[in-house]
């Protein structure tokens, strides 16, 4: 069984390997004179700051719901201008209002590159790049945060860390998740950033730009020698919910719950990396005090993992109002 697993990595190894080959080239031949389709200011009276946030949004109405409005105003209290960036189909005016007041900028543009494309022309819009105290990159993919965002950045150590997320993962190589990712001004004057927004093609295929953007991101800023942290290390988490999980056979659960959870310990036990914001997602919260939780686990939960407890859990630990979730839940 093990030579069969190396074997079907090796091969898919080769397999990213040749798409990585066709797909950069071709990508870079293919440019569009400018993918924005309407550049518009924002009312942020944070417009003076030396913090900087760009945000991806994605809607297919081009709606900007609650929670979405609650993270712009979480940025924007934690003293961070944010360039407000949206891939949706169409921006109306009731959705562009809603939006202003918390930022500096707003960019719609075409949905071409998903969020690093739309990352990628969020910071080309930033004049002030390299005087920047920081730079929150942040999109919609998430519910939260369910503390002050202020207080969790206040408590990052900027003296060990050059870049800074929430998790990381050891899924296909070492990274930060993308999802949000604080660079201090080492990374951001580094020659390894500049680099890596020049070289990124504006790519419409996910596993390309999770393979190229999220984890290339961070393997080009290890590169060239600078540090990533995050608020929950991937295997600290790792033994807090296998200690969890330990007990298992004495919990009354339903018998679907058990049988997922076993097969997350037996991954585990294995040692295999998995997506820590889907498998982990209420340890995260209740022992890491993580401020998020996956908008695709509440949506699809494609491990169908148990997460029927989730209101309970956020309401418990924080005073986060979860309706906003599910508004958004019930209209998709």
């Amino acid at each position: 069984m093990s030579q069969f697993k190396d074997f079907a990595r090796s091969i898919r190894s080769a397999y990213y390997v040749a798409q990585d080959a066709v797909i950069r080239p071709v990508a870079r031949s293919w440019r569009r004179h400018s993918l924005l389709r309407e550049t518009l200011p924002g009312d942020d009276l944070q417009h003076a700051s030396r913090q900087a946030a760009v945000y991806v949004h994605f809607d297919r109405d081009g709606l900007v719901h609650d929670y979405v409005v609650h993270q712009l105003r979480e940025l924007a209290a934690a003293g961070f201008r944010t360039t407000f960036v949206t891939n949706s189909p169409s921006f109306p005016s009731e959705s562009r209002t809603r939006v202003a007041p918390h930022c500096r900028a707003m960019l719609w543009r075409y949905n071409t590159g998903y969020d690093f494309g739309a990352y990628k022309d969020g910071i080309a819009a930033i004049d002030d790049l390299q005087s920047l105290d920081g730079l929150v990159l942040m999109n919609d993919s998430v519910y939260g945060p369910f503390w002050s965002l202020a207080e969790t950045l206040a408590a990052v150590d900027r003296s060990r860390a050059d870049f800074w997320g929430i998790v990381d993962s050891w899924e296909l190589r070492y990274h930060i998740q993308s999802f949000f990712l604080l660079l201090t001004p080492a990374a951001l004057r580094s020659k390894a950033f500049a680099a890596f927004w020049q070289a990124m093609p504006y790519v419409n295929n996910k596993g390309w730009v999770i393979r190229n953007g999220e984890v290339g991101l961070s393997q080009a800023l290890a590169r060239q020698g600078l540090r990533g942290g995050v608020l929950a290390p991937y295997w600290a988490v790792a033994e807090t919910m296998k200690d969890r999980l330990a007990d298992l056979g004495s919990r009354q659960l339903d018998p679907d719950e058990i049988r997922s959870l076993r097969f997350v310990q037996s991954i585990l036990l294995q040692g295999r990396p998995i997506n820590a914001m889907h498998f982990f997602w209420d340890v995260l919260i209740t022992d890491y005090k993580c401020p998020f939780i996956k908008r695709e686990l509440l949506q699809s939960n494609p491990a169908k993992l148990p997460t029927s407890a989730w209101r309970e859990l956020i309401g418990s630990a924080s005073a986060y109002d979860v309706a906003m979730i599910d508004d958004h839940l019930k209209s998709r």
